[in-house]
């Protein structure tokens, strides 16, 4: 403490200094005395004791038993709106009948919800500052460049699948076993990389560490990750835009076709119109988004797989069946309904959140019923309508086929595909705000899933259980889950003989 300021404090009576102590924890315990009090009407399904007057105590309950706390609230409530004090603060749960209301809802806004709790101005958390950029220029790029450009990157992801299976996972056609959530995660990253990055950045063994732990670091401690947009700037991406830009100009100047690359570094130059952005935040932006969330996925996916060789069986014979006649192609992967219908059960059963649709009120709004969200109300999705017998039959089994059958249903069909959202299947969130890269995620789990499942054998690991970790809202896999693998003999179809499908 500077002299200035021991003086100062010297200089305040203890009589002025206990007054104005006393008269700050008076504020504070008003505020947290009006913000519990706010919506009285709405019961509060874990209401923090008064002894506990920042709710520490109940945060970190709620913490390590969110799902069951969810779930209870939708058992004890029933349709109607309630509260839940989590480690985010007092959050409205919004019933499943409402949420087609929510989805849309100008004024309730998932950026600003986002905002709030992502720290995007802390140093070191440039990627969710992209990713919360109030142009959307994110949102932008994948809706209109990557998603419209699909069928131009699924030969290029196929190329890249077998070098990474190969390199990952090996030949051998002996017995084998890895850690199945950090082997999924090498494979979608040098995956997604070739898309986000281009044919020669997505080698780089240096930005592949770093999207892979980007995610996991900043969620844990920002300050960690101060150094890498100082560093990655000179070094990994501007010589880069530096080569791309003199090959434009040269180009130009010899009156040629400029060349075009189909990557989110040249859709992010094209998207952003000439406004300013951090290309590298942009590149750990779409980290955040695509990378962990896409290998979570995956590995759930592959986790209920090898408890179920015979579905094994049968998604490999639609593989075949499929590529013969396709080849690697959108139209391809789109037909591959059984495998579709797999990985959507996989994430009705893990989700990655246990509430996937968030909102923030910007102003006062009142949803149908007569419920009303004061503005800088925060509110949160109901996700029990996932887990509902009345819309899932044995909602508690992982049934491979329960989203092929509902294919087949024309009432139920538009409901049932992956990238479908619903009130009732919030995988991927719902409305204007569910995730905008579903359907780039969608193709490339089942792209690496064709070349996982018909190019090697799978079982789980001895002593094995199926364990998932609550944290807060997030539900994460078991970290420390073992599959085991071969590489399978006399395969009566390459299927990396497609690379160059049309």
């Amino acid at each position: 403490m500077s002299a200035l300021n021991a003086s100062g404090l010297q200089a305040i009576e203890p009589q002025q200094l206990g007054f104005t102590l006393l008269s700050l924890l008076a504020v504070a315990l008003a505020y947290v005395s009006l913000r519990r009090h706010r919506h009285g009407d709405i019961p509060c399904l874990n209401r923090p004791a008064k002894l506990d007057l920042f709710g520490q105590k109940t945060k970190q309950h709620f913490v390590f038993n969110a799902r069951n706390l969810m779930a209870e609230g939708h058992r004890l409530f029933q349709g109607k709106p309630y509260r839940l004090f989590t480690d985010l603060g007092d959050l409205m749960v919004i019933p499943s009948h409402l949420v087609d209301h929510v989805r849309n809802e100008p004024d309730l806004s998932f950026m600003d919800f986002f905002i709030d709790n992502f720290h995007p101005d802390i140093p070191g958390f440039d990627g969710f500052k992209f990713d919360g950029r109030k142009d959307e220029l994110l949102h932008r790029t994948i809706n209109k460049r990557l998603t419209k450009l699909l069928n131009k990157v699924i030969s290029p992801l196929s190329l890249k699948a077998t070098f990474a299976t190969n390199h990952v996972l090996g030949i051998s056609s002996d017995w084998q076993e890895a850690p199945i959530m950090d082997t999924m995660l090498e494979l979608v990253a040098r995956l997604s990389s070739r898309v986000f990055l281009g044919e020669i950045l997505c080698r780089n063994e240096d930005w592949l560490a770093i999207t892979k732990s980007y995610t996991v670091n900043t969620t844990a401690a920002g300050d960690l990750l101060r150094q890498y947009p100082k560093w990655l700037r000179p070094f990994v991406l501007d010589p880069l835009l530096q080569k791309r830009k003199e090959e434009r100009d040269l180009a130009l100047a010899t009156g040629k076709p400029e060349p075009t690359y189909n990557d989110t570094i040249q859709w992010l130059v094209e998207e952003s119109r000439g406004s300013p952005y951090d290309p590298v935040a942009a590149q750990l932006g779409f980290s955040v988004v695509a990378i962990h969330t896409t290998s979570d996925l995956t590995t759930e996916t592959m986790l209920r797989l090898a408890e179920r060789p015979e579905l094994i069986n049968d998604i490999i014979q639609e593989i075949e069946e499929v590529l013969k006649v396709e080849g690697w192609t959108k139209t391809a992967l789109y037909s591959m309904k059984l495998l579709d219908s797999v990985i959507k059960e996989a994430q009705r059963l893990k989700p990655l959140t246990s509430a996937p649709m968030n909102r923030k009120a910007t102003t006062r709004v009142t949803l149908p019923g007569g419920l009303v969200l004061e503005k800088g109300d925060r509110c949160m999705s109901d996700l029990g309508s996932m887990m509902d017998p009345n819309i899932y039959p044995n909602p508690d089994e992982f049934d491979g086929y329960r989203f092929f059958r509902m294919r087949g249903d024309p009432k139920t069909d538009g409901k049932a595909h992956l990238v479908s959202t619903s009130s009732a299947h919030m995988g991927f969130g719902h409305g204007k705000h569910a995730c905008p890269g579903r359907f780039f995620a969608a193709n490339e789990v089942k792209l690496l899933l064709c070349h996982l499942l018909y190019k090697y054998e799978w079982k789980l690991a001895e002593g094995y259980i199926h364990k998932v970790t609550e944290f807060g809202l997030a539900l994460i896999q078991n970290g420390e889950a073992k599959i085991s693998f071969r590489r399978r003999q006399n395969l009566s179809f390459n299927i990396d003989s497609l690379e160059l499908a049309p």
